[in-house]
Order: C-alpha cells, then sequence, then structure tokens
C-alpha cells in the first residue's frame, strides 16, 4: 500500500496489527492497503497501518464487533464524538515530507489502493469515523450518524448530515453511499477487472467489472431502502459481518460526478437518479460504463483540468499539484460537518529520499517528515533535537513480506513442471526457507528497534492475542528458518535440477535503500541453494503488483487501515464460485480450505473460534508456500516543535495524519 498497500488491523490483536487493504474504505478492499514509509509504514510498502507517544497506546478490541443492541442509534460507526470545537479562523502553513505521492483520487481500487491515496483523501474528505490516538473507533456524527435497525436480519442505517456537500455544491448524499455498495459488492459484476500487460485496467466493452471488492458489502444482497430526501440509507445484511461497524471507515467517491461523466448527463441530479435506475434495473450497458469510469476516471499524477475529478466534501480542497513534486491543500470555507483544521494550508511534498528529508526538516523546509525508518535517519533527527526537533519513534502497523506468484509461467507456477503441483510446491518452500529473516532483523531493524524480533504470523503482530496459539499450529518458523541445507534437500527430494540456476524476478520499490538492502541479503542466501534472484526494483511496484507478467516473487509492506478482523480474507481469498475474492491476493493462490476457512472468519464473532479459522488458514499457507512475513516495521516521525504542535502518529492509516485538525502553528 506510501507506497505501502493498506491493510486492517485485527480485532484480535494489540494497537500494533497488520492491515491489508485496501484497503481502509467501505468494507475490504485493501482493506489492506500498501505502506509507504510512514511512520507507521514509513517506508514503501503496499491502502490494509506510531502514535502521539513514542509507542502506540491504547488497543484494538473487538468491540469493532456486530455487538451494538437494535434500535441504538449512533453506536454502529464508532463512539459518536458529538460537537467540535471550533478552532478559530485558520492560519499559517504546513509542508509534510512523505516519499510518495498520489495517483489516483479513488483509493477504493484494487490499483488505487495505497497508503499515499489515502493521505490526500483523509485531507479532502469528511469521515465518518476515525481512529484517535488510542484505536478507539470514534464516528463522527456531524458528518454521519449510524443506526443498529436490527441485528437479525443485521440491518444498518446511515444518514447524511443535511448541510454536507461537495465543493461543487452538490449535496453528499445516500446517493454516494449506494455507489460504493455498487462498486465494492461484486454484486452487479459480470466478469473480473483485466489488465493489460503493463497492469494497467483495460476498460470493459462487455462486461460490469468494478475493480474492486468486499467481502463485508458482499453479504449486501438487497438493494438498500433510500429515504425520499436522499439522505439516509438502510442495509440488510444476508449474513452478520463481524466487522460491520468498519463498513464506512474510508472515502466517498461522488456519485453525481461518476454518472456525469459516464453517462453523459449535465445535472447532478439527473446523474443521481439514472445511477440508481442502472443499479436497480441491473442496466448492463449503463453499469459498464459506470465501472469503467469509476475504475480509472479518477487517476491523476498532476492537477485535473477538470476539477469535478477532485471534489472535496471535507476540511480541505486541493489547490495545486505538481507531477512527483508536492499537492497543497487548503481549508475548505463551507466545511462545518466535522473537526475543523486551525492550519490554513497543508503542503505534501514528495520527499523519496529519507536522508534528505531530514536535511530538509533541519533546514526549515518541511516541518514534518514520515521518511523511511534507517539507523541513519533516527540518528540525523535525534542530532537535531537541540534545535527543537521532535522525533516520534516507535513499531508501527506494517508488517514487511514476501509473496510469490502461483500462476505466471514462472518458477512457481505448477505449468513449469508439466502440471507437477508437488515440484512447483517445492520449488516455493525451498525459496521461502532460504530468506535469512533473522539476518534482516540483525542487519537492517534491530539498529532501530534492539528488541525486534521475526514475525512468525501473517495476520498477528508479536505479543498481541492470538499470536502465540496461531505461530505455535501454522509451523512457520521451522519452514522459512534460513537453513541452506535444507533448503537445498527440498529441491533435490523434489528432483529440481539447479545445475542451471532458477530463476526468480523479485519486485520491490526502487526509491527505498532498506528494500534494496533485503533483496541484495535475499538474492545472497538463494543464490547458494541454486536460484537466481533478478533484481526487479520498480519505481510504480505498487500499481504494478496486478501484472504478475513482470515478477515471480514481490517485497512491500501492508498497513493497517483498521482494527477489523475482517483485513485477513482479501489476503487469502481464492476463486469462489468462478470469481475471484481476494482484492490483495495478488499471486494467485487458491486452496477450497482456505477460502471457507476466509469466508466463515468475516462472520464469526468469537474470539477462540476466530483463532482456529486464523490459525488453520495460516498452517495451510506455509504449507503451500504462499510467501512469509518477516519483521513488523520500525517507525519515525520527524517534526519542528519549533514551528508546529500536535503532531504524532497512530499504526494504522492515516499515521501522521490522523489527528491534522489538531495541529497548530507553533508560538
Amino acid at each position: 500500500m506510501r507506497k505501502s498497500r493498506a491493510v486492517v488491523l485485527t480485532a484480535l490483536v494489540s494497537s500494533a496489527a497488520v492491515i491489508m487493504a485496501a484497503c481502509s474504505t467501505p468494507g475490504q478492499s485493501d482493506t489492506t492497503t500498501t505502506a509507504a514509509t510512514t511512520p507507521s509504514a514509513a517506508e514503501s510498502s503496499a491502502t490494509g497501518g506510531g502514535s502521539a507517544t513514542s509507542e502506540p497506546t491504547g488497543s484494538a478490541s473487538a468491540s469493532t464487533s456486530a455487538t451494538g443492541g437494535a434500535g441504538t442509534a449512533g453506536d454502529c460507526a464508532g463512539t459518536p464524538h458529538g460537537a467540535y470545537d471550533d478552532p478559530g479562523a485558520a492560519t499559517g502553513a504546513v509542508t509534510v515530507g512523505y516519499n510518495e505521492i498520489s495517483t489516483s483520487f479513488n483509493g477504493l481500487t484494487g490499483h488505487g489502493n495505497s497508503v499515499y491515496n489515502s493521505n490526500a483523501m483523509y485531507l479532502l474528505q469528511a469521515q465518518a469515523s476515525y481512529y484517535d490516538k488510542d484505536l478507539t473507533l470514534v464516528n463522527n456524527d456531524s458528518f454521519i450518524t449510524c443506526e443498529t435497525v436490527s441485528e437479525d436480519p443485521l440491518t444498518v442505517k446511515y444518514t447524511v448530515n443535511a448541510d454536507a456537500k461537495w465543493s461543487d455544491g452538490v449535496p453528499v448524499d445516500a446517493n454516494d453511499i449506494l455507489l460504493a455498495w455498487i462498486a465494492q459488492s461484486g454484486n452487479f459484476n459480470t466478469a473480473e477487472a483485466e489488465y493489460d500487460e503493463d497492469g494497467n485496467l483495460i476498460p470493459s466493452t462487455d462486461n460490469v467489472s468494478f475493480d474492486a471488492s468486499s467481502p463485508g458489502l458482499a453479504l449486501i444482497k438487497d438493494f438498500p431502502e433510500m429515504s425520499d430526501d436522499n439522505k439516509s440509507i438502510t442495509f440488510v445484511y444476508s449474513e452478520p459481518f463481524v466487522d460491520y461497524k468498519l463498513t464506512l471507515v474510508g472515502q466517498l467517491v461522488p456519485a453525481h460526478v461518476v454518472a456525469q461523466k459516464a453517462l453523459e448527463i449535465t445535472d447532478a441530479t439527473e446523474a443521481n437518479a439514472a445511477l440508481v435506475k442502472a443499479a436497480q434495473d441491473k442496466d448492463k450497458a449503463s453499469l459498464i460504463k459506470i465501472a469503467n469510469f469509476w475504475n480509472t476516471g479518477f487517476d491523476a499524477t498532476s492537477l485535473p483540468s477538470d476539477p469535478a475529478l477532485y471534489l472535496s466534501n471535507g476540511p480541505y480542497m486541493l489547490t495545486d499539484w505538481a507531477e512527483n513534486q508536492f499537492m497543497t491543500f487548503k481549508v475548505n470555507p463551507d466545511y462545518t460537518w466535522g473537526p475543523k483544521p486551525a492550519i490554513e494550508q497543508i503542503t505534501i511534498q514528495y520527499a523519496p529520499d529519507p536522508t534528505a528529508a531530514v536535511q530538509s526538516l533541519a533546514n526549515g523546509e518541511l516541518q514534518i517528515i514520515e521518511p523511511q525508518a534507517t539507523a541513519d535517519v533516527l540518528k540525523g533527527l535525534q542530532a537535531q533535537e537541540p534545535n527543537g526537533i521532535t522525533t516520534v519513534n516507535g513499531n508501527g502497523g506494517t508488517y514487511e513480506h514476501v509473496d510469490l506468484v502461483f500462476d505466471n509461467g514462472g518458477p512457481f507456477d505448477p505449468k513449469t513442471y508439466g502440471g507437477d503441483e508437488d515440484k512447483a510446491k517445492a520449488v516455493r518452500l525451498a525459496f521461502l526457507k532460504a530468506i535469512p529473516r533473522q539476518e534482516i532483523i540483525d542487519r537492517l531493524i534491530k539498529p532501530l528497534n534492539p528488541e525486534a524480533t521475526v514475525r512468525d504470523s501473517y495476520q498477528f503482530v508479536a505479543g498481541a492475542p492470538g499470536y502465540d496459539e496461531v505461530t505455535a499450529a501454522n509451523g512457520m518458523a521451522d519452514a522459512f528458518n534460513g537453513n541452506i541445507d535444507e533448503a537445498k534437500k527440498i529441491l533435490a527430494d523434489a528432483g529440481v535440477s539447479t545445475t542451471t540456476p532458477i530463476d526468480v524476478r523479485f519486485m520491490y520499490a526502487d526509491n527505498n535503500p532498506r528494500r534494496a538492502n533485503e533483496y541484495q541479503l535475499i538474492a545472497n542466501a538463494a543464490k547458494e541453494v541454486g536460484f537466481n534472484v533478478v533484481d526487479g526494483k520498480n519505481a510504480d511496484w505498487s500499481s504494478q503488483l496486478s501484472n504478475t507478467k513482470i515478477y515471480d516473487a514481490s517485497l512491500f509492506g501492508w498497513q493497517n487501515t483498521t482494527t477489523g478482523v475482517s483485513q485477513m480474507p482479501p489476503n487469502y481469498l481464492g476463486n469462489i464460485d468462478g470469481a475471484w475474492a481476494g482484492q490483495n491476493n495478488f499471486g494467485h493462490y487458491n486452496n477450497e480450505d482456505v477460502n471457507t476457512w476466509m469466508t466463515d472468519l468475516n462472520t464469526t464473532t468469537e474470539t477462540d473460534a476466530q483463532v482456529k479459522l486464523i490459525s488453520d488458514t495460516e498452517a495451510q499457507l506455509v504449507a503451500d508456500g504462499f510467501g512469509t512475513t518477516i519483521f513488523q516495521h520500525p517507525d519515525i516521525v520527524g517534526f519542528d516543535s519549533t514551528k508546529v504542535t500536535g503532531v504524532g502518529s497512530i499504526p494504522v492509516v492515516p499515521a501522521v495524519f490522523y489527528n491534522f485538525w489538531e495541529w497548530k502553528i507553533a508560538g
């Protein structure tokens, strides 16, 4: 998802658990988001997660599960905040250095699900819910209120503030929430989204193919009920969904703009009505156009000439964007439905070099940075403490991992061995066993965190509830122990020759020094086993994750977007009833038992049962050679306390931006 993908932090874990995905949005596209470098994910990693103190405080609890009482207003999108204090007229400007910059105003798509897209949208859009410094889910009930109408069947009603509007003056309403369901539920898709050989989405001509998926929203089968004033919408779930309180954590895409552009309708009201009718009638021709525009119509790398593509309904409006340089946001004067910022202008400055970012902070060019965490960066920030530089340093919510590709004709694909599944599995297991996880920790992470350990769970961070049980069951520590001789034996026993080394194309971010070091350590170790690990560093690695024609293994990080347990399935679900269900499962791993367990996890609320499903899944992932986790990211935020106050971070997206409305100009 920065580039790090965003992921969601499980409700079972403590505050430093994992996000995928996408996402970070209604449901679970990501619900993992890729993380680039941030104090929570201060490096490029793939939209599903520091705190205001040096370590995350508080814990994610099962309070995010479906436990609200029927007919209870305000309990199903977090704790209602109530009215916010007015900070008065916003003043001053702050520049934040970040190692990636936006590529889309729609962070709900598979290719747009990234932390750096989430950062910009967090400034541009009002949030129905967000996390505070203790990772308590807070409902911004000045924007959207939520009511659990019934628990059987699970029925949830959302109501939008009558004053809320987009920056073009069109009201924010039920149509925008409806579009989130249409696009991410999968109920309207007639085929999967397809990509060309360069990893770009191919517009569909004969199928509805929204580039998104949400297991939670997929459980809403019936068309929702919308109020006459279009301010309320009521969803009925076909089954209970464990993380239904997180359904609206994330952005909304302006429905009227999608319909205006896709259906060539000028009037916003007419466009919204046409969108609703197309969905109600299952009008395939119209839905194809709507899906195509929703998928890519909001993608951009500089300020679009059409303001409709970057509308705001939140605290800031985008006023300038120079490609690969900066994005500038200024206060939205009409925004009253949520916390109002005290700082008039925030600029996100592209700062890919962490050492240069530290220097820019010291020089006063930047006031806040969230660089890749390295020992040199930490030393550089600490050296500036006498000059007012404050460092927030701790473990974040991003974890490093290597994933393999199962179906691209490469070294891990059974087709390469005449369909021999066992031989392909042996090659996967040998490669993963060769990865020197402990050496990576010792050489690259312990200089930042002397207590750092190898992470042996796909889902849980070490020390979190469930970690010990899952790691005792999954076998990862032994299977992927870095033993070269054992890796050689796996290949020999399977009859795999290494007379000619086995090529493995290895993709990672090209602007990340730590990832380059990891690649070199992995390549050196794997060479001893008989692998030739080809350097596949790529500036566009995040958007290329779906393009498995160009790589066989990938190295990146998943960052949390929420604290929900339902963040896990999008990473591992495969083909279910002829449709691909795992939006973050880029390597196309597919196992029927895992599909069943991960589907059940979405509707399982009892903690012990969740741990059992996760344990079974992880054991299967290890046995099949899905990939391996390596470490929990150390995260760093640096800020100039002589210029700005109130800065902190949390271990979920949006990390350092989580409380931007509490930032104040110092003095």
